[in-house]
């Protein structure tokens, strides 16, 4: 970074979009940190790239493992190397072909990735998951990031995630962040639509 003149800050471009990059690297790291203390048992950590993010969450003693998921062959050769071990774990695979059982599922970032939104809960009702954390951008990102298919607001993943509570929401930056537990069986929706407010 270049001296300052009369109070400015005089910069370049590389170093306008290196220190973005970082800010951006730094908020990715945030985010796993701000939700691992959510997390129980096994744990999918839905399109997890690079594995750093699966890597934080293994942190928190009350999981038991944590199994990231991507299709991308490339990023998780890299999270094996990189982040594997007995509490986190990666594998390259197709999302509608994981079957197992989890305690917890992590998505930050990912569904607006994605034109299928009811991916989650058809992942979640497949693999008996019962706990929920799901991050988003909370403002308009489609039409600068050519990744994103869509664009949300809460109330659109409350309406897909419909066989669960929301039981608690925090913001990081413009990022929102959704917490659900599976409703019992019989208990009527409207028992908990004003849970937030308690």
């Amino acid at each position: 970074m270049k001296q300052s003149v009369l109070e400015r800050i005089m910069i370049t471009k590389d170093d306008v979009s290196r220190t973005e990059s970082e800010i951006r690297f730094h908020e990715h790291l945030r985010r796993y940190a701000a939700v691992r203390r959510f997390c129980y048992g096994r744990v999918l950590d839905f399109a997890s790239g690079c594995g750093y993010g699966s890597h934080i969450l293994s942190f928190n003693p009350d999981v038991e493992v944590v199994v990231g998921v991507d299709k991308d062959q490339d990023a998780i050769n890299w999270a094996q190397k990189e982040f594997g071990s007995n509490k986190a774990q990666y594998k390259c695979v197709d999302i509608e072909s994981v079957n197992e059982k989890f305690d917890t599922l992590v998505s930050l970032e990912a569904i607006e990735h994605f034109s299928d939104i009811t991916l989650i809960p058809r992942l979640a009702n497949r693999c008996n998951i019962d706990h929920i954390v799901i991050s988003y951008p909370n403002k308009k990102s489609s039409h600068f990031n050519p990744y994103h298919l869509q664009d949300f607001n809460a109330q659109n993943i409350l309406d897909i995630m419909c066989e669960y509570v929301c039981y608690h929401t925090f913001v990081m930056g413009d990022v929102q962040f959704l917490l659900f537990l599976r409703k019992p069986p019989k208990a009527p929706r409207c028992i908990f639509s004003n849970i937030l407010d308690l």
